[in-house]
């Protein structure tokens, strides 16, 4: 094989280890400024997906394979350990009704809502950061962000995040997310 043929292989393989890691990019001026809205009327994903009382209200898009699982299975969990506080919705984009609900949200790839935004901003001591909770967990983004953002949400309502079991934070949990089901 020359050598030009090796450089445009493995420039190939760069851009496509590139893209895997990095995730997708929005497609739209809102998502180049990294936060998201989620669209209205798709419906809720299950009975946990409508509670309007509570104070954090979270929505989970995530292909709801081996890959993916251990987010929804944390977001849930947080769901369970905070059921006066915090209702959560997992939508499976591999599902036809998942999929729908996630193209109302103008997302071009998985992410997670905190009250309707996937951008935040954490206040840490004396500094802030703006988090994102686009594409993966542990990778793009932490539990800690996420863990920190809810708390923040609940400091204005005067309650206190319960964490999730532990099992949950290793991405060991079983716990079956509520989820439209494929056609």
């Amino acid at each position: 094989m020359s050598s030009h043929k090796i450089v445009v292989l493995g420039l190939v393989v760069l851009l496509a280890c590139c893209g895997a890691f990095c995730g997708c990019r929005g497609s739209d001026q809102q998502q180049e400024t990294g936060s998201a809205t989620p669209g209205e009327g798709a419906g809720a994903p299950s009975e946990t997906a409508a509670v309007p009382d509570v104070p954090v209200v979270i929505e989970a898009y995530y292909p709801l394979n081996p890959s993916h699982q251990f987010i929804a299975d944390y977001v849930l969990a947080i769901g369970e350990a905070n059921p006066e506080t915090v209702t959560v919705a997992v939508y499976d984009m591999q599902s036809s009704e998942g999929r729908k609900k996630w193209m109302t949200t103008g997302l071009s790839c998985a992410g997670v809502f905190v009250n309707g935004s996937t951008e935040h901003q954490i206040r840490r001591g004396d500094e802030t950061e703006t988090v994102n909770f686009l594409r993966r967990m542990d990778v793009t983004w932490t539990r800690d962000d996420l863990l920190t953002v809810i708390q923040q949400e609940l400091d204005k309502v005067g309650a206190t995040l319960v964490p999730p079991k532990e099992a949950a934070e290793e991405g060991a949990g079983t716990a079956e997310p509520e989820t439209e089901s494929s056609d």
